[in-house]
C-alpha cells in the first residue's frame, strides 16, 4: 500500500527546503572553502527546480499562494470540459461496439457462466437473489396504488386490440405450411386412443344416457319404460364405436375426404375472422362483455390475490419452495450448459450479437450520465479524487524536479569552470 499523500508532500517539502539551508551554508562558507561554489550551484538549480515543479503541480488543483495568476487551478476551472472529454475518451474507446465485441467474444460467456455456476454456493446465492427480487418486486406490485394502476392499463390495452384480427393473424400463421394438420394428427391420435379403452366407451356410454335419454322415458300401459338399456346399447354400438371408427380413419388417411372439409371450414373461418366486419364487431363486444363482467373480475382478482398470498408467504418462508426450484433450476441449467458444446456456442454468439449494439446504442447516455454525475460534484471533491489516485506520483514530480535540477545546475557550472580556465 503506497504512504499517504501528506508523506510524500512533506518529503518533496523537506527536499526544497533541504536545498534551501544547503544554499544558504554554501554561500556563507565559500569564501573560506572555495569549493563549496559546486555546492552552491547544485543547491541554487535545485531550488529553482523544486520551486518551479511545486508550482506546476500547485496549478492543477489550485491557485499557488491564493494568486490567481492566469492558467493556474486548471481541473477546477476546467472541470465541464474535461468531464466532456473524459466521458466521451471512455465512450469512444471502452464502449466503441468493435472494442466491446472483442471484448466479449474473447471473454467467453457461455463459459464463464459454467464456471461460475460450477460451485454449490454460488448457486445457492443466485437463487437466494433472484428469491429477494421476486419478493420485492412482488411487494411492489401488491400495493394498491400500482394494483390499480396495472388493472387500468391492462383493461386500456386490452381493449383496444382487435381481437378479430389478431386471432386471425394467429390462426393464419398456424395454418401456414399445413401446420394445423400436424397439431390435428396428434389430436385425433390421442383421441382415437383413448377411445379404443373400453372404460372410456363405458364413460362416454354413461354420460350421454344419463344426460340425454334419461329425459325420454316413455309410458306404455300407464307405467314408465326405462330407455337407458336401448339407449346404452345404440349409443355403444352405433354412436361410439362408429365414431372412434371414423377418428381413427381420419387419422390414418392424410388425404380423407373430411381433412378437406375441416380444412375449407378452418381458411373460411380465418377469413371471416380477418374481413368480415359484423364478425369483427361481434368478437369485440364479446372481448368488452368479458372485461366489463364485474363476477368475473372479481373472480380473478380473488384468484389472484391468493395465488400472490401464497407466493409472498412460500418467498419469505426459510424452506421456500419456489427458492428451491430456483436453485434445482440454475443446477439443471449449468450442468446441461456445460455439456452442450452447441447451446454454448450459441448463448456466445447471442452475447456477440446483442451486447456490443446494446452498449453502442446506449452509449450517448452513459456519457449524459458520466457528464451529468463529473458537474455534480463540487470542485473541491473532483481535486481530492484527482489527489487521492495521482497525488503521490506529482509529489515524485517535486522531488525529482529538486534533485534533478541540482544536478544540471552542477552539471553547468562545471562545465562553465572547466571553460574559463582553458
Amino acid at each position: 500500500m503506497p504512504p499517504p499523500l501528506h508523506n510524500r508532500r512533506r518529503i518533496a517539502t523537506l527536499c526544497l527546503l533541504g536545498a534551501l539551508i544547503l544554499y544558504v551554508i554554501s554561500t556563507w562558507f565559500q569564501g573560506r572553502f572555495p569549493a563549496l561554489e559546486y555546492v552552491s550551484a547544485f543547491a541554487e538549480a535545485a531550488m529553482i527546480g523544486g520551486i518551479a515543479d511545486w508550482f506546476a503541480v500547485t496549478a492543477l488543483f489550485r491557485h499557488p499562494l491564493g494568486l490567481k495568476i492566469p492558467h493556474t487551478a486548471i481541473i477546477p476551472r476546467n472541470r465541464a470540459r474535461l468531464g466532456k472529454s473524459l466521458s466521451e475518451f471512455i465512450r469512444e474507446n471502452f464502449l466503441s461496439e468493435a472494442y466491446v465485441r472483442d471484448s466479449v467474444r474473447r471473454f467467453d460467456v457461455a463459459n464463464a457462466l459454467v464456471s461460475w455456476l460450477s460451485r454449490p454456493e454460488r448457486r445457492a446465492m443466485a437463487a437466494e437473489r433472484l428469491t429477494q427480487a421476486m419478493s420485492t418486486s412482488l411487494s411492489a406490485v401488491r400495493q394498491s396504488a400500482a394494483r390499480e394502476f396495472l388493472t387500468r392499463t391492462l383493461r386500456h390495452h386490452l381493449g383496444r386490440i382487435n381481437t378479430a384480427r389478431l386471432m386471425g393473424s394467429a390462426l393464419n400463421v398456424l395454418a401456414a405450411e399445413g401446420r394445423h394438420q400436424a397439431l390435428l394428427d396428434d389430436s385425433l391420435t390421442r383421441l382415437s386412443r383413448w377411445l379404443e379403452v373400453e372404460d372410456n366407451q363405458e364413460r362416454v356410454k354413461h354420460f350421454i344416457t344419463d344426460t340425454v335419454f334419461k329425459l325420454f322415458n316413455p309410458r306404455v300401459m300407464g307405467r314408465e319404460v326405462s330407455m337407458h338399456r336401448l339407449a346404452g346399447w345404440l349409443i355403444n354400438e352405433r354412436i361410439v364405436e362408429q365414431s372412434a371408427r371414423l377418428i381413427s380413419e381420419v387419422s390414418d388417411d392424410p388425404d380423407h375426404p373430411l381433412r378437406h372439409h375441416l380444412d375449407r371450414q378452418f381458411a373460411e373461418f380465418i377469413k371471416r375472422m380477418r374481413h368480415d366486419p359484423s364478425f369483427a364487431q361481434r368478437l369485440d363486444r364479446l372481448r368488452d362483455d368479458i372485461l366489463d363482467n364485474n363476477r368475473l373480475s372479481d373472480y380473478i382478482a380473488g384468484v389472484w390475490e391468493e395465488l400472490m398470498d401464497w407466493l409472498a408467504r412460500d418467498l419469505d418462508a426459510v424452506d421456500s419452495q419456489s427458492r428451491a426450484w430456483l436453485e434445482h433450476f440454475i443446477e439443471y441449467y449449468a450442468r446441461t450448459l456445460e455439456h452442450d458444446a452447441p447451446a454454448r456456442a450459441w448463448l456466445n454468439e447471442q452475447a456477440v450479437t446483442l451486447l456490443p449494439a446494446l452498449v453502442e446504442r446506449n452509449g450517448p447516455r452513459i456519457d449524459a450520465y458520466i457528464q451529468r454525475y463529473l458537474d455534480s460534484l463540487d470542485s473541491d471533491e473532483i481535486v481530492d479524487q484527482i489527489e487521492k489516485n495521482v497525488g503521490n506520483d506529482l509529489q515524485f514530480i517535486r522531488i525529482n524536479g529538486t534533485l534533478v535540477g541540482g544536478l544540471i545546475g552542477l552539471t553547468i557550472h562545471a562545465v562553465t569552470q572547466l571553460v574559463l580556465t582553458l
